[in-house]
């Protein structure tokens, strides 16, 4: 007797989890390794294997079983055109492939209407309405990313480079400028040369625990940043909104209250959303 089988495949650049669930039942769950689909598919195809073959070995199943399994994997790098079907052909079982951003929606607000800001080392925007969903961003530290930790980072770099050559006198006695040398360890366009975004992220809990006129202006750049998304977006002033992201939980509770006004938790995360559109398929 066939017996239903439930995963949800959550994957990024820093690493992949799988949730299976048999006949409804008590959820496993197991970690891998990186699963960008366009910076490394083969990389991300086993660990998704490996992970996978974990999950069921919790569950007394062998492999062989994926073949009555429903699958939803949200994945980094799904937005891009013809990536996720792509990746789907590369794996030995039908699943249903995304962008993790429209799984990282569905978490937060069990498909119901919404608007879901990410801001961790990178970020996005998306939306669910009558109009179905919608993106924004998310398209990379090098040519987005507007309001993430990275971006914020790399802000503050360039703007301590600007006051040092004189075009932003108002802060030059910040003590900001201090902590962030100090942070850095070396002149910034050596730090910049070989930083990765998540060395640039690294200098944001930094920046805002300073607490100097500088790191608040600077904090107010990223608020800019999440109210254009919302706008561009499409966002209805007072509508249900959510944020999620390592970054994002340090900074909602230094908006003013304008800023969040709609604002609420997250249900739940991407791999919540993954293994529920993963229920949902026939």
């Amino acid at each position: 007797m066939t017996r239903r089988i439930d995963i949800g495949i959550d994957g990024g650049g820093t690493g992949c989890r799988v949730a299976l669930s048999l006949e409804g039942g008590p959820v496993a769950l197991t970690r891998g390794g990186p699963a960008n689909i366009v910076t490394d598919p083969a990389a991300a195809e086993a660990a998704i294997r490996l992970a996978l073959t974990e999950a069921l070995t919790a569950r007394g199943l062998g492999f062989d079983a994926m073949v009555d399994a429903r699958v939803c994997a949200g994945l980094a790098g799904g937005r891009l055109a013809g990536a996720a079907d792509a990746f789907a052909t590369r794996l030995p079982f039908l699943a249903y492939v995304v962008d993790d951003s429209v799984t990282a929606l569905e978490g937060a607000f069990a498909g119901a209407e919404g608007t879901l800001v990410s801001l961790g080392t990178g970020s996005f925007c998306i939306r669910r309405d009558a109009r179905g969903i919608t993106h924004q961003g998310g398209w990379g530290f090098v040519l987005g990313d507007e309001g993430s930790a990275a971006w914020f980072g790399r802000m503050a770099l360039s703007e301590l480079l600007r006051i040092e050559d004189g075009r932003m006198s108002r802060y030059a006695a910040d003590p900001l400028i201090g902590v962030l040398r100090g942070a850095m360890g070396l002149h910034p366009v050596l730090f910049a040369r070989d930083a990765r975004p998540e060395d640039f992220a690294a200098l944001a809990p930094v920046i805002l625990a300073c607490g100097s006129p500088w790191s608040k202006d600077l904090l107010e750049r990223v608020g800019a940043e999440v109210v254009v998304a919302l706008r561009q977006i499409g966002h209805p002033a007072g509508g249900a909104w959510a944020l999620t992201g390592g970054f994002a939980s340090a900074l909602a509770a230094r908006w003013a209250r304008s800023m969040q006004t709609g604002l609420q938790e997250p249900l739940g995360n991407a791999l919540d959303g993954a293994l529920s559109l993963a229920r949902g398929l026939p």
